[in-house]
């Protein structure tokens, strides 16, 4: 997989969030629907105005990330997966369909999170949005345990990032981003 590091210093997301259990990890995908009717159709595809929120949004880039994050402590995202999601556990995180915040208003139905400044592996996916999930459990399952130099920080959370507007075009390019112990 294509990768690189990257620096992010002091950087906070901003963006509409959701709780989500574990163990319905399919709600995120639902979740990017209503970001679509919130936000995409009314101005991008109606012509509306935007409104406060959809405002901030656009100003923002609201839709660039996908940020997971919870609340267990002395943990890391690839930890927390791999005891959580599948299973039949209650516990939830949080999952932010947000943007890097460049200042401004913060409306109702969004806030601010703060991530991890320092380094972080950026891991490119190949094949566009239809092949995001094969691999971004191959990422999760086969490479990062292949390559033991990349540490998760813990306390810490994911991002998956998206780059572009044709989501079904096989150049569409996204991936995932994770904090990397200093």
């Amino acid at each position: 997989m294509k990768h690189e590091i990257i620096t992010l210093q002091d950087v906070q997301i901003i963006g509409m969030s959701k709780n989500i259990e574990f163990c319905h990890p399919e709600e995120c995908t639902k979740f990017w629907g209503e970001y679509v009717e919130r936000i995409i159709k009314p101005v991008f595809m109606e012509g509306k105005t935007p409104d406060e929120f959809q405002q901030a949004a656009i100003n923002n880039g609201v839709g660039a990330f996908g940020l997971c994050t919870c609340d267990i402590p002395n943990h890391n995202c690839a930890t927390c997966a791999e005891v959580n999601f599948g299973g039949a556990c209650k516990k939830t995180f949080t999952y932010v369909i947000g943007g890097i915040y460049k200042g401004g208003n913060v409306p109702e139905g969004m806030a601010l999170f703060p991530i991890h400044s320092g380094k972080w592996l950026k891991v490119h996916f190949e094949g566009g949005m239809k092949a995001f999930h094969q691999q971004y459990q191959m990422f999760h399952k086969e490479w990062l345990p292949a390559h033991p130099e990349y540490k998760w920080a813990d306390n810490s959370v994911s991002m998956e990032w998206y780059q572009g507007t044709d989501i079904n075009s096989p150049d569409y390019q996204c991936g995932v981003m994770m904090p990397l112990e200093d």
